[in-house]
Formats: structure tokens, sequence, C-alpha cells
């Protein structure tokens, strides 16, 4: 059969068109609607950090009837988590948490896989396990490179493709092969190609399909949005975002929309939100604030998006939060009046979509290996006035990480 040059023409145009698509395609995996479990998503994790070397890590879960179990997976596992949990993702029934976990102490390891349902550890990688292949301009003399601490953040996209950061950048990782790049464009090299600088950061980083969105900036380069894909060992857009100087968070807000959040120094009272439209990969709208959002020196977002409001904190015991339809700030809720010992926010505030709560994580003291009385507070902000749903006192430590369920539901 003859098929005219028209005819070639038009084909070879439409497969060009669908081949070079930049769209984020779907990740075609269809999750149960309700797993059970330590993955109800009704259910709330909390990834605690501990006293440094004096206290593992742990998880802490808050069941869907408000019961709390502490210490669930050193339960299930009768082993120890890690030590400096940093983050932690669920994909595919699967958690994946992420420690430091440098210390000669028993420990799974720095990564964790784990029955998502069960908590039940299916693999673990040590420190030592998770190097890379030396970047093209190195002058370091292995050829194999190791991570640095602290570890930073974790996403997945798939089975095979599982982002991870530490101070260096961005990584690939898969499982499967143990096989770990270091991704170009999520670092820069400093004095004369010794050393590798992170410029990816990865606060608040977001999966939607089969791509990756965090900021980067810094010393090195602009602030601006990054984006990954799987199976590529490369930065796949970037955009330049014309305010701020660090990337406070990210947040999925469409199926084809994120909102980034860019702030100063902490401490500074100018805060700027783009929606950026990932289709025409543009910026559609955007504000400033007169308000500090920056998530300090925590691994965690700075922003938590929930209806229609975004809340923060900026490193202070007093949550925020303003109206994604008149931008309007106003303070919401001043955790000293419930818990008037706690002067100290362990990690940065988490609002939860699903049902409009807030979770704050606070301490009496904030020390290194100093173990301290710990204070989870949950407030219902549905209505007008924010009201405490509970107060958990004694069952967190540290808490580096809180993670309602529900967010990983569709993943």
């Amino acid at each position: 059969m003859k098929i005219s040059f028209y005819s070639s023409l038009a084909l070879g145009l439409a497969l060009i068109a669908t081949g070079c698509s930049d769209e984020p395609k779907p990740n075609n995996q269809t999750p149960p609607e309700n797993p059970g479990g330590y993955a109800d998503p009704d259910g709330v994790l909390i990834l605690n950090q501990g006293a440094g070397s004096d206290e593992s890590s742990s998880l802490t879960y808050i069941a869907p009837d408000g019961t709390v179990q502490e210490k669930v997976y050193a339960a299930v596992n009768n082993s120890t988590l890690g030590y400096e949990a940093q983050d932690l993702y669920m994909y595919g029934g699967k958690l994946y948490i992420l420690s430091n976990s440098t210390y000669d102490r028993p420990s799974d390891g720095s990564l964790v896989i784990a029955d998502a349902v069960t908590l039940k550890k299916e693999k673990a990688f040590a420190f030592d396990q998770l190097k890379f292949p030396k970047p093209e301009g190195s002058l370091e003399k292995d050829e194999m490179l190791p991570l640095t601490t602290p570890l930073c953040n974790i996403a997945v996209v798939d089975e095979n493709n599982v982002f991870l950061s530490d101070e260096q950048g961005l990584f690939r990782l898969n499982p499967a092969t143990s096989e770990m790049k270091i991704l170009k464009g999520s670092f820069a090299f400093g004095n004369q190609g010794m050393t590798i600088e992170s410029i990816a950061s990865t606060r608040g980083m977001t999966v939607v399909g089969d791509r990756v969105y965090c900021g980067g900036g810094g010393f090195w380069a602009t602030t601006r949005l990054l984006e990954f894909a799987k199976d590529k060992d490369e930065v796949n857009r970037e955009l330049e975002l014309p305010n701020g100087d660090f990337i406070s968070g990210v947040c999925q807000t469409g199926d084809h929309e994120i909102l980034v959040a860019t702030c100063g120094r902490l401490g500074s009272k100018k805060g700027y939100f783009y929606y950026v439209d990932l289709n025409s990969w543009t910026i559609t709208d955007e504000h400033q604030i007169a308000a500090d959002i920056s998530a300090g020196f925590m691994p965690s977002s700075g922003i938590s998006l929930a209806g229609d409001y975004i809340y923060f904190a900026a490193g202070s015991t007093t949550v925020k939060r303003v109206s994604t339809k008149t931008w309007k700030v106003e303070d919401v809720v001043d955790v000293t009046a419930d818990a008037p010992d706690a002067k100290y926010l362990n990690c940065n505030v988490v609002a939860n979509p699903a049902n409009n709560y807030i979770y704050v994580a606070v301490s009496d003291k904030y020390y290194e290996n100093v173990i301290v009385h710990n204070y989870l507070l949950v407030y219902d902000c549905s209505g007008e006035t924010p009201k405490l749903v509970s107060k958990i006192e004694g069952k967190t430590s540290y808490a580096v990480g809180i993670y309602p369920m529900s967010r990983f539901s569709s993943k």
C-alpha cells in the first residue's frame, strides 16, 4: 500500500507533536480506594527525628479514630528506623523513609522501603550504599562519590524513579538496581570543580504525573522552578521566577497547575506566590504579601495549602494564613495559648485539605542530643475561628515531618 507525501508529512508531524510534548504524563497507577492499616487516607504519620545521636528516629501514628500510637515502625520490625530522619513519601503501597543514619549504631539504614499498610520493612540501603558516579567536570579522585549529610527530601514517581536530595543536589535512584545518579541542573561546581554545591531547593518537592517539581537558586543561580522527569538524569525544564531569593514551597493546585512560593531570608516581610501552568510552562498569576513565609532551616515546606488558605509559621509559634481569594494575611493560632511552655517550632506547619485540620509540632526546648517535652497540636480551621481538636503530649520527639495520608491517596 502506498502512502502519499502529504499523508506521510501529516503523520510525521503528529508523531513529533505527540513524542515531543513536555506536558506531565499520568503515572498510570490506580491505587486502592482505602488501603487500610497505616496507609489509611484518614490517618496521619508523624516522622520524628529524635534527639540526635542519643535517640533513634521513630514514627507516630494518629489513627482515623484519633488514637495515637508511638514508635509504630519499631514495634512492627523490632528494629531501629534510623537516626536523624528527614522525610518520607508513599507510592504504590510502599513507604520510602529517608534518614541520615551515619552513626555507628544499629539501624535499618538511610533509606528504608516498607509496606505502607503494615510498616514491615521490605528493603533498606545503608548510607555507604548510596553512592553515585562523579559528574563530568568533577576533579574528585574517586569515581563513585558519597552523599553528604544532612539528607533532605524524597519523592517517588514510580518504583524505579526515587528522587532524593542532600546538600549536593538532587539524585535519581532505582532501588531495583541500586543505581543512583546526580541530576545535571540540580548542582554547580565550587572550588574549581572540587566540590559540588546544590542549586536545587527540594522543600515541598511535588510530584505531578511523571514529573517532579522543586525550586532552584541560591548563590550559584537565580531563583527558578525546576522540572525533572522520570528516567531522565538532567533538568527537564526550568522557569525563572522574578522575585524572591529562596523557594519556600511548592503545592499542586490542579491537574496541570502548581503554586510556588518564594521569599527572602528568615525575617523578611516579603513573600511571593506564583501560579504556574504546567502545560504552557508559564506564570499565569502572581501575588505579593507583606509576611515572612520562609521555611527556615527545616527540610519541610514553609507553606501548606488547604481550601482557600495557605498556612505558614516561618519558624514561630504563631500560625498565619493568607486567603487565595483576597490575599489578606491574618494570625490564626497562637500555640502558646494552648501549650504555654511550648516555645519552639519543630517543623513547618502542615494543613490537611481533606478536613481543613492544621498540625503544629512544638517543644519546650530545642537542643541537639537533649530529649525534651514535645506537643502536637491539631486545630480544626474549617470555620471562621480555629478550634483545638487534640493536644498530644509526649508522643513525638522533634517531629521533622507530618503526613496526612490523604496526601498520597492519588499517588
